[in-house]
């Protein structure tokens, strides 16, 4: 009776980590657009520049040119771009679902978006040497000079509370508004004043409220309309699609296919290869799933190098299932 047990738990255990192995692999942090030079630094502690869409792990320092600009989806919610001419830090990316619970802003500006209409799954706390917080919904630009001990935070869509770290005093910043902090230099250091259990505040003081220049909320609300027509048209088309294709009995979409045929999809492929699936290259992958009765993909497995480099391409492939 004990090894017959024995033998049920064993093919239990087995199976988990069959499935744990070929789980699909995180989705995010991904820089998924940039331009002009940016370099990378990841868990391996080289400095590269970025050629492609890179799916971030472990850990991360992103440094942009004073032409350079690359943006990272945290999730289908939250977004931020590093702008020119600055470096940001994500000290700790998670290796199993890639949550980054916190980003360092270093030097520079990075532009936040985060829609309140979508909940994020975890909170990711905004630092520099002079702030610290959870991040809001909205869309601001938060900036850090360290020569100058200074950081401001310009609201162009929401609001947030804004103060320097571990400070009592605190401002709300509303939409069209920004404010700063003025810290201190001593001996070209940023200066603090050091309480109990090493809590630091920085030395220094809030700057008042101002207005943000119109031209730049006028030119944020251009470019949300422009996404928004965009956005319109692209869900009129694949609606039009997919209506299209139910007709002819593909019940799952993206890509489309019919009940118990399988896809093959390359993940995070460079842009420019239009042929391959280079799943050999860090960050890209190939899986195989399903396509249910319920019209969703299901069953997703990871396959090897060896496996994808002879059947995956750079464009889902569907086809019967090789199982």
């Amino acid at each position: 009776m004990f090894k017959r047990d024995l033998k049920v738990v064993l093919f239990v255990f087995i199976g988990f980590v069959g499935v744990s192995a070929f789980a699909a692999p995180p989705k995010y942090p991904l820089i998924s657009e940039f331009q002009g030079q940016v370099w990378l630094t990841g868990k391996d502690g080289k400095k590269e520049v970025v050629q492609k869409k890179t799916v971030l792990r472990e850990k991360a320092v992103i440094q942009t040119s004073a032409t350079g600009f690359a943006k990272v989806l945290l999730d289908d919610s939250r977004s931020f771009s590093v702008l020119a001419s600055s470096e940001v830090s994500i000290p700790a990316i998670s290796w199993e679902g890639g949550e980054a619970p916190v980003l360092f802003i270093r030097s520079g500006d990075i532009f936040w978006e985060q829609d309140p209409q979508k909940p994020a799954a975890y909170n990711t706390a905004l630092r520099s040497d002079l702030f610290e917080f959870i991040a809001a919904p909205g869309a601001y630009v938060l900036s850090m000079n360290p020569a100058k001990a200074f950081a401001s935070v310009k609201m162009l869509e929401g609001s947030m509370v804004f103060s320097a770290m571990n400070a009592e005093e605190s401002v709300k910043v509303q939409k069209g508004q920004q404010v700063g902090f003025q810290g201190v230099l001593e001996e070209g250091e940023i200066a603090y004043d050091i309480l109990l259990k090493g809590k630091k505040i920085p030395k220094g003081r809030l700057t008042a409220i101002t207005a943000v220049d119109a031209s730049e909320l006028n030119k944020r609300a251009e470019n949300e309309k422009k996404i928004q027509a965009e956005k319109a048209a692209s869900e009129k088309k694949h609606k039009a699609a997919e209506a299209k294709f139910k007709k002819e009995g593909f019940i799952c979409s993206s890509p489309f296919a019919k009940f118990n045929q399988c896809a093959w999809v390359c993940q995070n492929n460079p842009k420019k290869e239009k042929k391959r699936c280079l799943a050999s290259n860090s960050g890209v992958s190939c899986v195989r799933q399903r396509c249910n009765a319920n019209g969703q993909w299901a069953e997703v497995t990871l396959l090897d190098a060896e496996k994808a480099s002879s059947i995956c391409q750079a464009q889902p492939l569907v086809a019967p299932c090789d199982y």
